[in-house]
């Protein structure tokens, strides 16, 4: 079983272990463990023909990763009041045809 460190992301800061696909396939869950149990790292890039496709985290990094998008959306929200940017809603029974308008005004 291959595994390296990769070098696109070595050169943007990030050092992540990399495995690529067709060791996944080989080795299903037993590779990914040992690929985790010989890092410092809770992640593992997946490379599918020379290409960074996917990640793997280990649960304690994926729940971290949640609260750290909860904590963004809570300053974003604090951000929008502190500077009045929101509206409030009068009426709730028209509220999704609101909102489908905004969406599709948007796109």
């Amino acid at each position: 079983m291959c595994y390296y460190v990769s070098l696109a992301n070595e050169q943007k800061g990030i050092i992540m272990l990399s495995i690529n696909a067709n060791d996944l396939k080989r080795n299903g869950i037993i590779g990914i463990e040992r690929a985790m149990s010989n890092s410092n790292d809770n992640s593992l890039m997946i490379n599918v023909r020379g290409k960074e496709k996917y990640v793997i985290l280990s649960s304690e990094a994926f729940n971290q990763y949640r609260e750290f998008q909860l904590e963004q959306a809570i300053n974003e929200a604090e951000a929008c009041l502190v500077k009045g940017d929101y509206t409030t809603i009068e009426d709730i029974e028209n509220y999704a045809l609101t909102l489908q308008k905004e969406i599709t005004n948007d796109i």
